[in-house]
């Protein structure tokens, strides 16, 4: 595993990088005192003893199935006009739906100090580690 050297720099004596997460957006390193969560140019570490609260949660995209039901809405009207195409919008609303309806992963990660918890989102297998990782290391 190759440590970028912005992570790397910021390291403790006796602290070592045990895994890489590779996340939607963003890279998330976890060492044996704390999570480093690095975006485009930006890094923040939280040390395990801040994390108040960890959450795994499964959540599917409403605006996506709002969008569909406007579209569906707007299909059965034209087809009630009698106007023509009336299939497009509805064909798209049953696509919208369906990525609505498709459950998205996320970890949120209650820090102290922070107003609001830490999203991180991406493969469900990468969430679930990181998640299990951060419970061991919070106890």
């Amino acid at each position: 595993m190759m440590i970028p050297k912005e992570i790397e720099k910021y390291l403790v004596r006796d602290e070592i990088i045990e895994k890489e997460y590779s996340l939607t957006g963003h890279k998330a390193y976890a060492s044996n005192k704390r999570l480093f969560i690095k975006r485009g140019n930006s890094i923040r570490d939280v040390d395990y003893n801040h994390i108040s609260s960890i959450e795994l949660k499964q959540e599917r995209d409403k605006p996506w199935v709002v969008a569909a039901i406007v579209f569906l809405a707007i299909s059965a009207l034209t087809l009630q006009l009698g106007w023509g195409y009336w299939w497009a919008p509805g064909a798209l609303g049953i696509m919208l739906l369906i990525l609505g309806l498709i459950p998205k992963q996320s970890v949120r990660i209650g820090v102290v100090g922070l107003t609001y918890p830490l999203k991180l989102s991406g493969n469900g297998a990468e969430l679930e580690s990181l998640f299990r990782l951060v419970r061991e290391k919070r106890t």
